[in-house]
């Protein structure tokens, strides 16, 4: 299985944590949005990743030499949106995760093996305004997609697409993207548009799942949850009451002890 990440974005309402650097190199809880997919992709096994950069590329110095990684450079990231992104790429599409370099992750929400169809990853959210809502069949198969406001299951930032779909999509991205006119089209809209054509189906996770990080409030808000849950966390761990030792240990002293860190 492959993956694109598209981190070209400058994240302008990120400012000032994007001065320096593109809006996935921002760190959240101390680990940046491309550090922690990176590691969440191979951690899956995922062994191909392309990244498609933009603003501040310079940035991704660090990992240039990495083995499993390749670097496309999009030169209109401050005036195309994400469709280019798609295009410069779309050759690789088919049979890969696509990732916005935006979007926070929780621990085992990229899936290990392959879905048996293309998906969207889609979280619940409530109070909403104007995102991309999918409206699924009985079976799970989305057959529309509105933008809406208010309760809906939306699009993470997360999606899977198989080759045969890969192969539709990307000529559908070629066309659009080399069409006048069609510079702030976002490249979901190619699925969107192609759902007669292909199979597409709504994989739902966690509320706690994701989080798509657009303005500093939205990095604050974040962290504070990451915060409580850490607290939580050490809470519980000084609650639990000792075990009992295996029956071939023997503790002789504090010297025995040892932490995990």
């Amino acid at each position: 299985m492959n993956a694109i990440i598209l981190a070209a974005g400058m994240g302008t309402r990120l400012r000032p944590f994007t001065e320096d650097r593109p809006k996935s190199l921002v760190e959240v809880g101390g680990e940046s949005f491309f550090a922690r997919q990176l590691r969440q992709l191979r951690a899956a096994g995922v062994d191909r990743i392309t990244v498609v950069t933009g603003y501040k590329a310079e940035a991704f110095g660090p990992w240039r030499a990495e083995a499993d990684l390749s670097f496309v450079h999009n030169e209109h990231y401050d005036d195309r949106n994400n469709l280019w992104s798609m295009y410069l790429v779309r050759d690789r599409l088919g049979g890969s995760l696509v990732l916005d370099g935006d979007v926070w992750l929780a621990e085992g929400v990229i899936p290990a093996e392959p879905p048996a169809t293309s998906c969207w990853f889609v979280g619940l959210r409530e109070d909403m305004h104007d995102e991309w809502v999918v409206r699924p069949d009985a079976s799970g198969r989305v057959r529309r997609i509105d933008v809406a406001s208010g309760r809906g299951w939306i699009l993470s930032g997360l999606s899977y697409w198989t080759p045969q779909d890969g192969r539709i999509l990307a000529d559908m991205v070629a066309l659009a993207a080399e069409a006048p006119g069609n510079e702030a089209i976002y490249w979901d809209e190619m699925p969107r548009r192609a759902l007669e054509l292909i199979e597409v189906r709504a994989r739902p996770i966690g509320a706690d799942d994701w989080t798509e990080i657009d303005t500093v409030a939205d990095k604050d808000a974040l962290e504070a949850r990451l915060g409580k849950v850490a607290q939580r966390a050490a809470g519980k761990a000084l609650d639990r009451p000792p075990g009992p030792l295996p029956p071939d240990t023997k503790a002789s002293g504090p010297r025995d002890l040892q932490v995990r860190r």
